[in-house]
């Protein structure tokens, strides 16, 4: 008996290797994004100009 080849009767099809490529696209652009033009999240707290004032 001999093996058969990894690449035998397994290909992707072309639309499941398109979906592949676009996700992979997809992922590249929002990694440049993020790097590129980062947000900065966080809540944002108004400090109270009020003595003794507390923020609940």
């Amino acid at each position: 008996m001999t093996a058969a080849s990894p690449r035998s009767g397994r290909r992707l099809p072309r639309k499941h290797r398109l979906m592949l490529l676009l996700a992979l696209q997809i992922l590249v652009f929002g990694l440049g994004q993020a790097h590129f033009n980062p947000m900065k999240r966080g809540i944002v707290v108004d400090v109270s100009t009020t003595p003794n004032h507390v923020v609940t």
